[in-house]
């Protein structure tokens, strides 16, 4: 268990470049933004290129599946423009081409810092921008280079443009005071000046009619004008400044137009009426429609971050939504990870929508339905969202029963009902949960079974109801909370849940008989809970910004966090329970090592971080800002790199930029700062080296990954599996590439590796050097046999043999190799080397290393060669070799103890001399049977160690139990 941790010494560390823990990653959420649309079609294929803050995407209209996502630029882009594979953005005074998504150009309009760029247009092999500051520049595209410049005084204020149809060099320019001019690009003179309208020009849009060109105006008007007669052909007038302009070339004389309010109006030109306007098709402003050349299909896009695809297929010519891209288009308030593989995350948001977003593919994320809300819209003549439930304010799940009833939770704003969601099914679901008390809903819950919901309210009360009927189940009212509950966390056996509140107790009740069974009072109201249910830590968020951690088991404070400035808006635990991840109004996001009880991590964010969840896998840290409408994702260097978990303060913290769309270009200078270790902070790290055995009386296991030796007890079983159903063929022809000698019967040339083996073969000579009597394998074995190591054991220097070698070079061979080897000990000398390989195991069980290897090693020694071993239990006695080493050591003993007994009479007053023993891995010629009872006594010693550690660690940890 967590002690709270004494105050030591801190080494001051440099200050870290780039945040230690997390690193920027991506953003995930964005589709688009009020920058207007580019379609490119390519044959039958059309791609779409929408603008998302300071990058840009591009998708494959027919599924709209998203291809590429542009690069980082250093600031909002404010237009687009595509050609051929080029795409050019315009970000800050310069333009800036990409290829696939890569930068491949660029250049300035401008050298004032102030000056944007309203719009683009490509113009041939030139690109026309609208700057701020009322001009119009014609700019090479390929080389950057300046054509020509066309400056307009305050009585004409440029707005926007459009080269019309067959007119060469000419370009049609609108202002502000809703007059427009015709100029000659090339030679920068004014053609033809316009009569002006009554209202600012905002769009044009070539008709399918030559010469004429559809305006839209600030007060709604859509005008159609013939540019050769200078004549009004028609005006159409809708609600609302007209942001958009389109028609249908598929046959039908029909027009769209879009305005500021979402809305997209439809035109019989034939009628000069109105056809059908779709109201609410976005939630806010439409930047841009267009129609599909020659397909029936709208695309429009919106300031509520979504792409949609409507179609023209019904027999009263009204569309319908086909497909779309959407996220949130207000702010995220609260996100959690769903299910264990960490590829969705749930999102509630201020726009009153709860969605699933995928971090793997884009395409799968989804919104959770709400029922036909559409067609409620067009019943009640109101916007979609103004029909959703209200705010969540949170969300509990469980994937246990996905797939058998509802399995999701919500909490409303100033709502008394707790909804139920269908997440197999993406859909609201049949149940309302109402707290008895009659009060709003403060907190949900899910058991970790999907069995029961938990409802706590805001008078107290707290509710259990069943997930499958949605019935009410049991109140927790017994000596229950005064105050509105603000978190509920039911344990992983569902025995427990606990609760929190802001009269500042916090209680845990058993869920079988709904009674309080301990209170645990805070030193101030509690605003969030959230269990660890590895461990049963449970993470305590209260008033005073101080984050407690409560021992469940124990029932008491083991660490209190202190740091935050402001009020703690969330927190999430690491997937292993080391880390605890908070955020705070004060900007920063901070990281706390639970088993050292220090802040190992903080970082100063953009905008204030409102939620936060930590992936299930441990990869990356998702977070919601409150200015901003999509989930960033930050990577985890600890999966990656080293990192070092120094204690740090606050004056460690650093700005950090949020992900974009787009990740960190590895040759950028700032993605080096932020991917690499920081070495500074490193060098201050101690450096350690671990032995490889603390002790000698401890069993060490190795350090290999665990296919290395357990293969090894199954290795037959998958030698048969893999077993080939049929032997392989020899090739019906040689390959066309072997040369061949000229003759009647073709025949190949032969290589000159062939003909020295031929050489090789002809010649009776016998070369040493090519014969391999013994493996590498064998070769060890036997020279450990030979060789000899000195160890201490009990004040006794113990000379036995070595084998440390040749354990080195098993660990290197994969399970097939060890097996061949094996199977390939010859039965030669009286079982010479089986008796080596049974001595070498009993050695590695005497020196107690690499337990997990000797068992397996051995396991399958017996199983090749158990049958010989029981055949010859006396092979090894009549070995010469091992009597006569043991006379020599006999004789070498007695005259060491022959020295010491003459050193000893000589100078009694020195102290005692070790003891020596030679060869405690032998006693004279020791037949098979001999071998294997010394080894069966050793590993029933070992055996009989480990059990009885184990007892004594159970009996220690009850102990500990019973007196907590």
């Amino acid at each position: 268990m967590f002690g709270i941790p004494q105050k030591k010494a801190r080494t001051v560390a440099p200050k870290a470049a780039a945040p230690r823990l997390f690193v920027p990653f991506r953003a995930i959420g964005y589709v688009t933004n009020e920058i207007p649309f580019n379609i490119q079609a390519k044959g039958q294929t059309y791609f779409l290129t929408t603008c998302v803050g300071t990058t840009f995407h591009i998708y494959e209209v027919a599924k709209m599946n998203l291809l590429f996502v542009g690069a980082h630029t250093s600031a909002p882009i404010t237009a687009l423009a595509t050609h051929g594979d080029i795409v050019f953005v315009a970000s800050g005074s310069e333009v800036v081409s990409f290829k696939r998504a890569k930068e491949v150009g660029r250049f300035s309009c401008g050298t004032d810092p102030r000056l944007s760029i309203a719009s683009l247009e490509i113009f041939g092999q030139h690109i026309i921008s609208v700057c701020s500051d009322n001009t119009v520049k014609l700019n090479d595209h390929s080389t950057g280079e300046l054509y020509t410049t066309i400056t307009f005084d305050s009585s004409f204020t440029v707005t926007t443009l459009i080269h019309p149809s067959t007119y060469l060099n000419k370009i049609l320019i609108g202002s502000n005071q809703g007059t427009m001019q015709l100029w000659n690009i090339r030679t920068s003179t004014m053609v033809y000046a316009f009569k002006g309208f009554s209202s600012p020009i905002t769009c044009f849009t070539q008709t399918p009619v030559v010469d004429v060109i559809a305006i839209g105006l600030l007060d709604g008007s859509v005008v159609i004008h013939n540019i050769r007669t200078d004549m009004t052909l028609m005006t159409l007038r809708q609600e609302g400044k007209v942001t958009s302009i389109t028609f249908r070339t598929d046959g039908q004389h029909i027009m769209a137009s879009a305005n500021m309010y979402g809305d997209i109006a439809l035109w019989d030109l034939d009628r000069q009426k109105v056809l059908h306007v779709m109201k609410g098709a976005h939630d806010g402003m439409i930047p841009s429609i267009q129609f599909l050349n020659g397909q029936p299909i709208l695309m429009s896009s919106g300031a509520d971050n979504s792409v949609k695809q409507w179609i023209f297929d019904s027999l009263d010519g009204l569309p319908r939504l086909l497909k779309s891209r959407s996220g949130h288009h207000q702010p995220p308030t609260y996100i959690r990870y769903y299910g264990e593989d960490g590829h969705f995350i749930l999102s509630a948001a201020r726009d009153r929508s709860l969605r699933a977003f995928s971090t793997v593919r884009d395409s799968q994320s989804t919104e959770l339905s709400q029922g036909s809300l559409s067609k409620k819209s067009k019943l009640l003549n109101l916007k979609i969202d103004e029909l959703k439930l209200p705010l969540i304010t949170m969300v509990a799940a469980s994937p246990a029963k996905e797939k058998e009833w509802d399995n999701v939770l919500t909490a409303h704003w100033n709502e008394p009902g707790v909804r139920s969601w269908n997440y197999q099914r993406k859909a609201l679901g049949s149940h309302i949960m109402n707290p008895k008390d009659g009060s709003s809903t403060k907190a949900v819950a899910v058991s970790t079974c999907g069995n029961f919901g938990f409802v706590g309210s805001a008078n107290g009360g707290i509710d259990m109801y069943n997930m499958q009927s949605g019935l009410f189940r049991r109140s927790f009212v017994e000596d229950g909370h005064k105050k509105s509950i603000t978190g509920l966390q039911p344990d992983r056996l569902n025995t427990i849940l606990i609760s929190g509140s802001l009269d500042g107790l916090l209680k845990l009740w058993d869920i079988k008989t709904g009674k309080c069974e301990h209170t645990m009072e805070m030193p101030s109201p509690i605003t969030h809970l959230l269990l660890y249910p590895e461990n049963n830590h449970l993470a305590v968020i209260c008033d005073d910004l101080c984050i407690r951690i409560v021992d469940v088991e124990n029932r008491r404070v083991v660490r209190e966090f202190w740091g935050h400035s402001n009020r703690i808006t969330d927190m999430t635990f690491s997937p292993d329970g080391h880390w605890l991840v908070s955020s705070s109004l004060d900007a920063t996001i901070r990281t706390w090592d639970l088993p050292t009880g220090y802040m190992v991590d903080i970082f100063r964010c953009e905008s204030i971080a409102t939620s936060l969840s930590f992936s299930p896998n441990g990869d990356f840290l998702a977070t919601a800002h409150v200015d901003n409408v999509g989930i960033f994702l930050w990577a985890n260097r600890m999966q990656f790199t080293t990192v070092s978990l120094r204690s740090i303060t606050e004056e460690d913290a650093i700005r950090v930029a949020l992900p974009t769309s787009t990740t960190l270009e590895e040759e950028s200078e700032e993605a080096e700062n932020i991917y690499t270790t920081n070495e500074d902070v490193l060098a201050l790290e101690p450096t350690i080296e671990t032995p490889e055995q603390l002790t000698e009386q401890m069993i060490t296991l190795s350090l290999l990954p665990k296919s290395k030796w357990q293969t090894l007890l199954s290795l037959d079983v998958i030698k048969a599996r893999n077993k080939p159903k049929e032997a392989p063929k020899a090739p019906e022809k040689a390959p066309f590439f072997l040369g061949t000698l000229p003759g009647v019967e073709p025949k190949f040339v032969a290589t000159k590796q062939d003909e020295e083996r031929a050489h090789l073969t002809d010649t009776k000579v016998i070369r040493m050097n090519k014969l391999q009597p013994e493996t590498v394998f064998m070769t060890l074995l036997k020279r450990g046999h030979t060789a000899s190591m000195t160890r201490h054991v009990d004040q006794t220097v113990v000379v036995e043999r070595d084998y440390s070698d040749f354990f080195d070079h098993l660990k290197t061979l994969n399970p097939s190799a060890v097996d061949f080897e094996l199977r390939s000990m010859s039965l030669d000398h009286d079982l010479a080397e089986l008796r080596y390989f049974l001595e070498a195991i009993e050695y590695l069980l005497k020196i107690r290393r690499d337990f997990e290897l000797a068992e397996a090693y051995l396991n399958l020694f017996l199983k090749i060669h158990g049958d010989v071993l029981v055949a010859n239990p006396d092979a090894g006695l009549d070995d010469v070799d091992e009597e006569e080493e043991e006379d020599e050591d006999e004789e070498e003993q007695d005259s060491d103890s022959e020295m010491d007994s003459d050193d000893a009479e000589s100078d009694e007053e020195k102290p005692k001399k070790v003891k020596v023993k030679i060869n405690a891995t032998k006693a004279g010629p020791l037949s098979i049977s001999m071998r294997l009872r010394r080894l069966m006594a050793e590993h029933q010693r070992e055996w009989k160690r480990l059990e009885e550690l184990f007892q004594s660690t159970l009996c220690l940890i009850e102990f500990m139990r019973t007196k907590a």
